[in-house]
């Protein structure tokens, strides 16, 4: 298909959200743009809001939940934000800015469902249709649904034929669940997940309405899947994004949108304010769905022979080793054995059966794989909601 790819993650603060900042901040009054302003959030719409207020000296207060990386309260400290850690969800730290803003008679913001926000949001769409105007699909991530109630709402005003999917992780599908079930007052417990840009437990309420009947479908994607699309855009494209802003392609990678073929799709590529230990694991996270990293644990007996045997087995083969460890030792009949835990390199699947094959033959019944090829739980199921209007 011919994909273009909209790259939000190259704005000066590193993903959409600052559209939406920016949006609302000139919307507010000069009075209270000198008292200031509180935002909760999991990082990207503080670090959106800290740039731009930092531009026309508007004092903020970033509210985030303990989990939020410390690379995202360090860059707030940096523009001269007053950031406080409250709470273990997005939630929470809302609840808390509100109480916050009400008591200290500051402006609160609401990053991700105000309608000057929403408003901002809705550029991307503009911009999308200026420069692609024969594009057929667009695709974006959902967390709360700001961006996906935006792009849509923009598009069928323009450009009718048009269709807007969203993508979530199943890890967290608050706005599949909601619509699938017409309860967006209700908390889905959000689980971890490498998409944690867009990991809330409740949708946005601005955002629902104008999602709901505008919104054309809404697929949910495997953490395999969105460590792959965060892979390929690092080798493939060279540009580095976050996990949330991979899920449009996580979902056509997997195969779910086979209706896509052969059309013209944007996919909208939110950031790239990715967490660097989280980014290093979601690259080896998806090396292994593809299992060119491939994991597994051989019992040999504990002689330099045997280990040797071994380790130029899987040489032979041209398999590089990325991590040996001797796990376990322990007296078996009257031999001494030990386990050994090694991680290999492959350069796709077809090379990782060939080394299955290799050690299942040489130690039949004393190799296990932790990331077996064929695994089912590396392939995506596919979940596909489609919302239809009424009427």
């Amino acid at each position: 298909m011919p994909l273009y790819y909209k790259l939000e993650s190259l704005q000066k603060s590193g993903c959409f959200k600052e559209r939406g900042a920016l949006c609302a901040l000139l919307r507010l009054p000069l009075d209270k743009r000198k008292i200031g302003v509180v935002v909760a959030s999991l990082g990207n719409e503080a670090i959106a809001m800290c740039f731009h207020a930092a531009k026309y000296g508007v004092p903020v207060i970033a509210v985030m939940p303990s989990y939020v990386p410390l690379s995202y309260t360090q860059r707030c400290y940096a523009m001269g934000a007053k950031v406080i850690v409250q709470g273990t969800t997005l939630y929470d730290a809302q609840k808390f800015a509100r109480v916050l803003a009400r008591d200290r008679g500051l402006t609160y913001i609401n990053g991700r469902d105000h309608p000057d926000v929403l408003a901002g949001y809705g550029t991307i769409a503009l911009e999308i249709m200026h420069e692609i105007p024969e594009v057929e699909f667009i695709i974006v991530p959902i967390g709360t649904g700001g961006l996906a109630a935006a792009t849509a709402r923009v598009v069928k005003h323009h450009k009718t034929k048009c269709q807007v999917y969203g993508v979530q992780s199943e890890q967290a599908p608050a706005f599949f669940k909601h619509l699938a079930d017409d309860m967006p007052g209700v908390g889905i417990p959000a689980r971890h997940t490498m998409a944690d840009a867009i990991a809330v437990s409740h949708v946005g309420v601005n955002s629902y309405v104008n999602a709901q009947p505008a919104l054309d479908k809404v697929v949910l994607v495997k953490e395999d899947c969105i460590a792959r699309a965060v892979l390929h855009m690092m080798e493939v494209q060279r540009i580095v994004v976050e996990g949330a802003a991979a899920c449009p392609l996580a979902a056509i990678l997997s195969n779910q949108l086979p209706e896509l073929r052969s059309k013209i799709v944007v996919c909208v590529v939110t950031g790239g304010n990715m967490d660097n230990m989280l980014y290093t694991r979601a690259l080896d996270r998806g090396m292994s769905a593809e299992a060119r990293l491939l994991k597994f644990r051989v019992k040999v007996h504990d002689s330099s022979v045997d280990v040797s045997q071994l380790l130029k087995l899987i040489e032979a083969g041209g398999h590089g080793i990325v991590q040996y460890d001797e796990i376990h030792k322990w007296t078996e009949d009257e031999q001494y054995k030990m386990e050994i835990s090694l991680v290999c390199r492959t350069m796709g699947l077809d090379h990782a059966l060939e080394i299955k094959r290799l050690l299942e033959k040489a130690y039949p019944c004393d190799v296990v794989f932790e990331t077996e090829p064929f695994n089912d739980k590396r392939t995506c199921p596919c979940y596909v909601f489609k919302y239809l209007p009424c009427g």
